[in-house]
């Protein structure tokens, strides 16, 4: 069975600096860990004068670097963090970081533990099998202040702005190869922000600490990371402190094991502001009135959307009343009634195919017969079927052609309405913009020449990246560039022409003003025609790559869709249409993977760092094509 080894590490005792509530942290941490059922834990504990570097490095190589495959490593940290100006171009938002050991403030004492030291420390137990999490309760600040001082309503401040160090060079796959091993990553504060504590019950703990074990006792113990986070998230929200806990991780992984659980994309949770989903305008949800479903309830329970924010929405229960215990847990939910416009869909063909594949497509709500449905609106998608003899040819998407599907049956007829609704979801993604231009005007994309493989530009704007004359794959650097005059946040997504939709590329960061955000960190991406296709002369794919940036984080679960293939559909397609009609498009999860993504296999990991900024924030988009050709 899975074994938890775990290093729990807990500074107050900081020379010239002390701290209240870090010890206590960690304590209560592993009080948590050790009341968990299963094999006891192996537990490696540093406090005070005992955190110091070389303590520290022995705990994560030595007592961590014990785990083995299947297991799981665990670092608790509590105490200071620092950060730093760098012009290491693979820092985004301009700044090194480091955790602060107990000696490291000693005037003439050991070095703080720089972010890349201890990310690929962590990546590098992660390699070999073992599931590592590292949950980090600090914020960062040149000289290290995370000293308790007054602050509003009894809290104290633990730091200053800080920036998660789970980056590091070599963590980034690239080309030809395996995966490097990740670790997961749940952070007290965004970048830009102070980690707090406070009295709470008659004890000092940190607010993010507290909030964290708080959520896991009340979700048990299959609960996911998503779920933990998200209730960590609200409980540190209401507060009233501009504290944004993060996660770096897959959502659906189950809590210290990281297997995926089946679940929504999308969760409800009791915020300061009254009910919330984690979906909003930049995920393409358009005006109140969409509705969304509990998960696995017990009879069907719905909440209506009364207002639209760009990250989440505020909703309102329909017809059932939440109880107190209803307020304290994540809420799987399903969107049920999305007002995404339906895709346009005209038929051809033999008659009676053509009624077959008609009959399929009425009961999908992503999808709307013409002319027999309503108007379709501006921009809407428009798809064609060709159906007889058997087969259904599906055409009109932008990507590569959709090979022939079988039409025999009813059951095939829907395998179709899900090529057809898949279609129209990447479509939907690809053409995702914000009306207000503003700061879509301030963010742009550069593809940039390597040595290897040509670069040049189309007529019509795309960008031309050609195989080396011996057959070997173009590579370019692709950076995101920010002009807007403050930080902003930023995901990178690969839509491929085999209607795949990726964020692998950069899975979202801030990105300082006048700074560049580079994928992969930099490391080179690779360009190449998807497996099956022939490198002939003049052969060639195509990658739209769309940057969406914002001024808080965006849930990125409904950004990731897999390839369409008839050998694992997407389950885009939904049942029963809304009262008043409309289209209905489920937002998916990762799925599977054709492997032929820019920047090599996609790495698999959603981040929910969602919750609500006070009032409206602003987002925007940057796309460009890159066609990839023999």
């Amino acid at each position: 069975m899975r074994t938890v080894y775990a290093l729990f590490v807990g500074i107050d005792d900081y020379p010239g600096a002390p701290l209240r509530g870090c010890v206590s942290d960690v304590r209560a941490a592993e009080t948590w860990l050790r009341g968990r059922t299963g094999p006891e834990p192996r537990v490696r504990t540093l406090y005070d004068a005992g955190a110091t570097r070389a303590a520290v490095l022995a705990g994560l190589e030595e007592h961590l670097g014990r785990s083995g495959p299947g297991d799981t490593a665990l670092l608790w940290f509590s105490g200071h963090g620092s950060q730093s100006p760098t012009s290491d171009p693979g820092e985004a938002t301009g700044w090194s970081q480091a955790l602060v050991c107990h000696d490291s403030l000693v005037p003439g004492g050991q070095p703080v533990l720089r972010d890349t030291e201890l990310g690929a420390l962590l990546d590098g137990i992660a390699a070999r099998g073992t599931h590592v999490v590292a949950v980090l309760d600090c914020c960062h600040s040149g000289g290290a202040t995370r000293e308790y001082a007054d602050g509003p309503d009894g809290a104290a401040v633990r730091g200053v702005p800080w920036q998660s160090w789970w980056h590091t060079g070599s963590r980034e796959g690239g080309g030809p190869g395996p995966e490097p091993g990740r670790h997961v990553l749940l952070a007290a504060c965004r970048p830009q922000e102070l980690a707090h504590e406070k009295v709470i019950d008659g004890l000092t703990r940190g607010m993010f600490s507290h909030a964290l074990l708080s959520a896991l006792d009340g979700l048990g113990p299959t609960t996911t990371y998503g779920e933990a986070h998200a209730l960590a998230h609200a409980r540190v929200r209401v507060s009233g402190h501009i504290q944004h806990p993060e996660l770096r991780g897959p959502e659906d992984g189950g809590f210290l094991s990281g297997e995926p659980v089946p679940a929504s994309p999308f969760l409800l949770r009791h915020t300061a502001w009254g009910w919330e989903v984690n979906c909003g305008a930049a995920h393409g949800l358009r005006s109140a009135g969409a509705e969304f479903t509990l998960s696995g309830a017990a009879g069907e329970r719905t909440v209506v959307v009364r207002e639209v924010r760009t990250e989440s929405a505020l909703v309102d229960p329909v017809d059932w009343q939440p109880t107190a215990e209803d307020e304290q847990v994540a809420h799987a939910v399903t969107p049920s009634a999305l007002a995404f416009p339906p895709a346009v869909v005209t038929l051809s063909g033999e008659p009676a195919a053509v009624r077959l594949v008609a009959e399929a497509v009425a009961a999908v709500p992503a999808l709307a017969l013409e002319p027999d449905g309503p108007p379709a609106p501006e921009g809407a998608v428009r798809l064609h079927v060709e159906a007889g003899y058997g087969r259904a040819r599906v055409s009109g998407g932008a990507g590569y052609p959709v090979p022939d599907l079988p039409l025999r049956s009813p059951a095939d007829a829907a395998g179709v309405t899900d090529c057809l609704a898949h279609i129209a979801r990447w479509h939907h993604i690809r053409d995702l913009a914000n009306p207000d231009p503003l700061l879509s005007s301030l963010v742009r994309i550069t593809v940039e020449e390597t040595s290897v493989g040509g670069l040049s530009h189309s007529a019509d704007g795309e960008v031309v990246c050609a195989y080396t004359p011996d057959g070997r794959e173009p590579q370019v650097r692709v950076g995101i560039h920010n002009f807007s005059g403050r930080q902003l946040w930023a995901v990178l997504l690969d839509l491929t022409d085999g209607y795949a939709s990726s964020p692998h590329l950069f899975e979202g960061e801030f990105i300082g003003d006048g700074r560049v955000g580079w994928a992969r960190r930099g490391q080179p991406v690779w360009l190449r025609l998807p497996p099956g296709r022939s490198t002939v002369r003049g052969a060639s794919t195509r990658d739209w790559l769309k940057v969406i940036v914002a001024e808080d984080e965006l849930n990125l679960a409904p950004f990731r869709l897999p390839a369409w293939s008839t050998a694992a559909p997407s389950g885009a397609r939904l049942s029963p249409a809304p009262a008043g009609g409309g289209g209905l498009l489920r937002l998916i999860g990762a799925g599977a993977r054709d492997g032929r993504d820019a920047g090599g296999p996609a790495y698999g990991y959603d981040r929910d760092a969602g919750g609500p900024a006070c009032g409206a924030a602003r987002w925007g988009t940057a796309q460009v094509v890159v066609r990839t050709q023999v």
